[in-house]
């Protein structure tokens, strides 16, 4: 029994120490494994949703541009693709901000019955009559309901009174956008060639507008932490140079239209 005894020993502190450092080790190994991946997540959720909103707003804007200029009455004189009246303050809603502060465009044509809803309707769901045309004006402003975050609006107006059509309140479209830029594509009159791309201010006559090149400026739409902080540097279609210090990354989309009721001589 004392010999049983003698022989049954514990651990050596130099062995629980090891064992202790050991264990940290894989113990901070896991740790570190798991603030990477979430960081990871972080990282392709916020690029995810800036790119989205990238696409998406796009998509929207591309869709409505090809409505530009549409009259069902084919021998109706040709309506200008864009509303140059006022609205938004401005005295020309179709308009550049100026350097590399947003544009804003007023897509003028006249809606159709939308199957699903049954009504002729602008892109903030104000009711058109038939045959009337609307001007369905896209910009970017802060959302004051979802935390001033930069969104894109539409908010659609009547050409001929130059006031937004009730219920008058602009429909926030896709947040995370924090400039638009235009540039429009002329060509001579009567013909469907483009010979430039020139800024609304240059434009003389909107009935020789043949198509329009947009870009957009998107972010994430709510601040990022997982980015570092640094200066960063974007030139949205040649606007100028626009620089953050923070630490949201952004991107910018770009695409060109071509506006099939423009060019038309009766």
């Amino acid at each position: 029994m004392n010999t049983l005894v003698r022989q049954q020993q514990g651990f050596s502190i130099i062995e629980l120490m090891l064992a202790f450092v050991i264990g940290l080790t894989v113990a901070g190994s896991a740790l570190q494994l798991m603030i990477s991946n979430s960081r990871s997540a972080r990282v392709n959720e916020y690029i995810a949703t800036a790119q989205g909103n990238g696409r998406h707003s796009l998509y929207i804007m591309s869709r409505e541009l090809r409505r530009a200029g549409f009259r069902s009455d084919v021998y109706t004189a040709p309506t200008p693709p864009f509303y140059t009246g006022n609205c938004q303050g401005v005295s020309v809603c179709t308009h550049d901000g100026g350097g590399t502060s947003s544009d804003q465009i007023a897509i003028q044509y006249e809606p159709q019955v939308d199957p699903t809803t049954g009504f002729r309707s602008d892109c903030a769901g104000g009711l058109v009559p038939e045959g009337a045309l609307t001007a369905d004006v896209y910009y970017v402003a802060p959302d004051a309901a979802n935390n001033n975050i930069s969104t894109l609006f539409c908010l659609g107006y009547d050409p001929v009174s130059e006031t937004p059509r009730a219920p008058g309140r602009p429909l926030a479209i896709v947040e995370g956008v924090e400039r638009i830029q235009a540039i429009y594509g002329i060509g001579p009159t009567g013909s469907t060639e483009i010979n430039q791309y020139v800024s609304a201010s240059a434009v003389n006559k909107w009935q020789d507008v043949r198509g329009i090149r947009i870009s957009v400026l998107v972010s994430g739409g709510e601040p990022s932490r997982v980015f570092d902080q640094r200066v960063r540097n974007y030139n949205v279609l040649n606007s100028g140079t626009l620089s953050f210090d923070d630490r949201s990354p952004r991107y910018i989309y770009s695409t060109a239209v071509r506006l099939n009721n423009t060019g038309l001589i009766l």
